[in-house]
Order: C-alpha cells, then structure tokens, then sequence
C-alpha cells in the first residue's frame, strides 16, 4: 500500500487531500448529532463548495491584474472571492431548504460547504510538491494545511452561520453580510502573516486561528442549546 502510494502521486494526493476535511467534517457535525442534517444535503454541499475552488481559481485568475501580487489589497480580494463563493454555494443548495430549521443549521451547511472547498484546495496543493518533489514535502504540505487553511475555512465560514444564526428575523441577510465580511478579514489576515514566512508570524497566526476555532466551537455549542424543534430562534432572539 505504501509504494502505490509513493509511485502514485494522485492517489496519495487525493487521500492526503481528503483526510483533513473529512476528519474535520466528522469533528463538527458531531456538534449537531442529536438532530443531524440530512446526509444527502450535506453531500450536495461538500460538493458545491469542492466545486467552488474551481470559480475562486477562475475569478482571481480575472482579477490578478487589480493588485500586486502578494500585496494586503490581492491577499483582501482572493479571500473575498472565496468567502463569497462559499456563502453562494450555501444559499443555492440549504439556505431555503426545509431543513435549515435550527438556529446552528447555517453553520453546519457553511462548515459543510467549507470543508469541501478545502478538500478540493488540499489535493491540489499536495498534488504540486508530490508531483515534482517528494513524499516528505507532500505530507509537510497536507500536515500544515490540517492545522491551519483547512481550519480557517471551516472557522470562517462557520462565523458566517454563526451571523445568520443570531440576526434578528428579517435581517438574515445583514447578519450573513456581517459575517461574511469577519470571514474574509480573518482569512485575509491569516494569508497575510503566512505569506510574510518568518516564525514569529507563523506562531502567532495559527495561536490566533485556534483562539477563533474555540470560540466558534463555543458559540455552535449554545446555539445548538438554544435550538428548538421547530428551528424558533427563540433564545437567541430574546
């Protein structure tokens, strides 16, 4: 098994890609497990959201001419685009669906769409040094993307659910606007202290990432208590 991994660089990309999301995946639906979500939709949103890599890499191709590469407005707007697209993908399969009825719903789906973004990411990052460099980097790469972008998708976008979560009825929209815009000061600002590759930067963005994950495993826990059958924003909205 190990040498068709080692003499098989899409295979060993696609499951080095996979694991981290899935794994991920599987730690916060757990949040949600006394009233899970249909396995169905979840799937339809893992695969959007793997299928809005394809859109970000497009779309920031188009505008990679409106900022120096590597400079504050670039890393600002490529995170933009994935943040929305991921919101997009969200609103187009489980924002109006029948079973977006609890207050942690948006987050789970956002979470959901997230992580399949960054399982499709993964594999394209680990494909790149196991395709031209060697095994040892290709699981650097997956290694650090399991600790820090595979979770600052999930982070940022479960903030998004989060803001849809606690907006009072009738500014839903307003609470996922609010949310999206913490999402990509965030993963601007995660992208921004990686890109600067010294050591004290690195130690204190992926300190701040893990602050922002407890957080948010905080806040998804008490609206998961918050939550009633019928999905009444109740507590929330007192």
């Amino acid at each position: 098994m190990v040498e068709q991994l080692i003499h098989s660089p899409v295979l060993f990309a696609l499951i080095s890609g996979l694991l981290p999301a899935l794994f991920w995946l599987f730690f916060w639906l757990h949040i949600d497990r006394k009233r899970p979500e249909p396995f169905g939709l979840l799937f339809l949103c893992f695969m959007l959201g793997a299928v809005s890599v394809l859109f970000a890499s497009l779309l920031q191709h188009a505008v990679q001419s409106l900022a120096s590469d590597g400079s504050k407005e670039q890393i600002a707007i490529f995170a933009a685009i994935e943040e929305i697209l991921k919101y997009v993908a969200f609103a187009f399969v489980a924002k109006r669906s029948t079973y977006d009825d609890e207050s942690i719903d948006p987050a789970i789906y956002m979470i959901t769409v997230a992580l399949g973004f960054a399982a499709l990411e993964n594999i394209f990052y680990v494909l790149q040094p196991t395709a031209h460099a060697t095994i040892t980097a290709a699981l650097l790469t997956g290694g650090l993307r399991f600790f820090g972008a595979t979770l600052l998708h999930t982070i940022a976008s479960g903030f998004v659910g989060i803001g849809i979560a606690l907006a009072p009825r009738g500014f839903k929209n307003t609470g996922a606007a609010l949310g999206i815009a913490g999402a990509i000061f965030l993963h601007a600002t995660f992208n921004f202290f990686i890109l600067k590759n010294d050591a004290s930067s690195f130690l204190r963005v992926y300190g701040y990432l893990w602050v922002a994950g407890i957080m948010n495993l905080l806040i998804l826990e008490k609206l998961r208590r918050v939550s009633t059958p019928e999905g009444a924003l109740v507590a929330v909205n007192q």
